[in-house]
């Protein structure tokens, strides 16, 4: 029997979800504002216990991505001093112009709630994923960035974050670059045997649900 309507699009919804997404073309066009509107409205639907919205974004494009390179370098010198190889500065300079247009992630817990801590920054990080699937949905390349210098202080400074405020990353958004060699290559099949235990009326077992 085949699938009926609804069967079939939430099977093509999930392949979609597997599919490899792209990225954003370094030198592409950024998003408009009412698609970045949408992209960022998205995110703001993800698991919030208490509604409390413990998130906050950034949007870096234009000019602004070179304050934010500056930020970056000045956090590289305050990790590991002043004394950094030419490759190393270029590298994470660059990071700042990969894409056009950037978003900033940033979780903003309450700390006085009854909802633990961690579960508010686990919330603020489901919206950087939210922003690649919509963004994705909506034809744009986009990919989840970090960095090792987010907890250095002109990086802070320059998201103005509070002490109990932290930048979880930054999603990078504009036009799709081609797809290069590695992602068109399949993915190794997941083995749900050695991630998925299940209690239910036999017991425990591991292995896949439908066993």
């Amino acid at each position: 029997m085949g699938l009926s309507g609804e069967g079939a699009a939430g099977e093509e919804w999930i392949e979609r979800l597997r599919a490899p997404r792209p990225e954003p073309a370094r030198d592409g066009s950024p998003p408009d504002d009412r698609t970045l509107s949408r992209v960022i409205q998205a995110a703001t639907s993800v698991p919030d216990h208490g509604g409390l919205r413990p998130w906050r974004f950034v949007v870096v494009c234009g000019t602004g991505r070179q304050r934010f390179a500056d930020a970056l370098v000045a956090g590289l010198h305050q990790l590991r001093g002043p004394d950094q190889p030419d490759a190393a500065v270029a590298k994470i300079r660059g990071k700042a112009f990969a894409a056009p247009c950037a978003v900033a992630l940033i979780a903003s817990p309450d700390p006085t709630s009854n909802v633990p801590v961690w579960e508010q920054v686990a919330s603020a990080s489901c919206t950087g994923y939210a922003i690649v699937l919509a963004a994705s949905a909506l034809g744009l390349g986009a990919v989840w960035k970090s960095a090792a210098v987010l907890e250095a202080d002109p990086v802070r400074a320059l998201f103005d974050l509070r002490p109990d405020e932290r930048l979880q990353g930054w999603v990078n958004l504009g036009s799709p670059a081609p797809f290069g060699p590695k992602a068109a290559r399949p993915e190794s099949p997941v083995d749900l045997d050695a991630l998925v235990t299940v209690i239910g009326d036999d017991g425990v077992h591991g292995g896949p649900v439908d066993r």
